[in-house]
């Protein structure tokens, strides 16, 4: 079971912990930083960090460690405008909460290192999981029901409270023990009296906007948990206000993360030279890992990487890296006018990076991106690459010829097949590909893979058309399974009707 913290952590050997300077973390990542210690100067006990969480080159680093003979977490800021202000106000978010008696890690130091060159604050160590790798675990969407409840009466008392938290996402929450800790004081905001309506719709909203599209009953009762929370009697305008807010955060969340994915950030790394682009999510980030990016052809043709589909426009294979299965795509020219027309043209791997990403954002199954690197000469795109995490499932004709006997269970296929298609609508897109072998089941959820013709489509017209190619390629894979082809066929046409648009 999780425990709270471990009030006695010993450090086997303190000589494998070099004390580190100010010089070394301002120029670390996540991939160069070893574990380290660092020497306080208000304090006798010395910082070792052991497990490096979050690196934000230049700026902070958040580890775990011990200190004290206690687990600890560790912040450590070392921006030198910036680093004292940003301390200071994450100490005194944290303080604020605990002084409204809401669940949140004790601040056990908060001072600087020997050199004064950083800002160092120790907090307790809550071992528990965080929300947002509940949310995007959970197998069944009724099992973590509760749990949303729960989060959703944190957030209104918090508002009772006059507690709003600016930087309010999933990984702000861990469970442990039955109970919910706020964790991150660097973003909130403390008012002498409850929060106004306004306001308060406004925070649920962006809280509401994590949930990915395709949640609308969810939302609406979480919304009624939250108004019998704060004794409101709801009213056609606070819906009306909630989902014009509820829009609004979805966007801008949308805008600010399509930026973030092409970018330098604590997210993701971007490098760009004159003769490559490279992203990929910091999250992998290792020695290794880093290695195989940069001799992506040497893992392809490496004996061994498994086969996977060898055609002129495309090599997938299935390879290992840090004992963890990927999926390498390099995007190839097949002739000097195949390069004419590509070059000028963002590549197939930024492309489908980018889709992927705004796809697991919305909450929409997909093989997770995990980096992209794209060739140049001259500034002229050539070869690219993608790397995924490999999916280990049966594509939906498999699934099919598995449950066809158990009518209940390709009923119960067939609706979340037309929810991922639902889904898609609503956000005019188009996959562009639709056989049976591009939906892939891992434990009992339908995944989408092969984004490469997934496209955005900015009119309504141009998308009603796209749409309806779209399923009718789709049910061309039942055409030989009467009984599926009617499972889907009726299912197709219910969703029309949602959509308001005719089969």
């Amino acid at each position: 079971m999780a425990t709270r913290c471990t009030d006695n952590m010993q450090i086997d050997n303190p000589n494998f912990f070099q004390e580190i300077t100010w010089r070394h973390l301002k120029t670390a990542s996540r991939a160069t930083l070893e574990p380290f210690q660092i020497v306080l100067k208000d304090h006798a006990d010395v910082l070792y960090c052991q497990a490096i969480v979050r690196v934000i080159p230049g700026k902070r680093t958040v580890a775990f460690g011990a200190w004290g003979g206690k687990e600890v977490v560790a912040k450590l800021f070392y921006e030198p405008r910036n680093a004292h202000r940003h301390a200071t106000r994450d100490a005194q978010g944290i303080k604020a909460l605990l002084a409204a008696g809401v669940q949140t890690p004790l601040l056990y130091f908060q001072g600087k290192s020997k050199d004064n060159r950083v800002q160092v604050l120790i907090f307790e160590k809550i071992n528990g999981v965080n929300l947002e790798h509940i949310w995007q675990k959970s197998l069944d969407e009724p099992e973590i029901i509760p749990l949303m409840q729960a989060v959703t009466i944190e957030l209104a008392t918090q508002h009772v409270l006059g507690i709003l938290q600016h930087d309010l996402h999933f990984k702000n929450y861990i469970l442990c023990e039955k109970k919910l800790y706020s964790i991150d004081g660097g973003d909130v905001e403390i008012f002498d009296e409850p929060l106004s309506k306004k306001d308060s719709l406004e925070n649920l909203a962006l809280f509401f906007s994590q949930l990915g599209v395709g949640r609308d009953k969810l939302q609406q009762s979480l919304f009624q948990v939250y108004a019998k929370s704060r004794g409101w009697i709801i009213k056609k305008q606070d819906l009306q206000f909630l989902e014009v807010a509820l829009n609004k955060w979805t966007n801008k969340r949308l805008e600010h993360y399509t930026k973030k994915i092409m970018r330098d950030c604590s997210a993701f790394a971007c490098q760009q030279t004159p003769s490559q682009l490279m992203i990929y999510d910091r999250e992998f980030e290792s020695p290794e890992f880093l290695t195989c990016l940069k001799n992506l052809d040497i893992m392809i043709a490496s004996p061994a990487a498994t086969v996977l589909k060898d055609g002129r426009s495309a090599t997938v294979v299935k390879v290992s890296i840090d004992n963890r299965p990927f999926i390498i795509k390099r995007y190839n020219m097949k002739n000097a006018l195949h390069w004419l027309r590509r070059c000028l043209r963002p590549s197939r791997a930024v492309n489908s990076w980018r889709l992927g990403q705004r796809l697991s954002l919305l909450g929409i199954a997909t093989a997770k991106p995990v980096a992209c690197v794209e060739t140049r000469t001259l500034g002229l795109r050539g070869k690219s690459y993608l790397l995924l995490e490999y999916v280990e499932g049966e594509h939906s004709g498999e699934y099919f010829a598995a449950s066809v006997r158990d009518t209940d269970a390709a009923a119960t296929t067939a609706n979340k097949i037309i929810s991922l298609f639902e889904n898609l609508a609503k956000l005019h897109l188009t996959h562009g590909d639709l056989k049976m072998t591009n939906i892939l089941f891992e434990q009992q959820s339908p995944i989408l893979i092969d984004l490469d013709g997934m496209q955005e489509h900015h009119s309504r017209w141009r998308f009603k058309l796209a749409f309806h190619r779209e399923i009718k390629r789709f049910m061309k894979n039942w055409r030989d399974r009467p009984t599926i082809y009617a499972l889907f066929e009726q299912r197709v046409r219910e969703m029309y009707q949602r959509l308001n648009m005719q089969w």
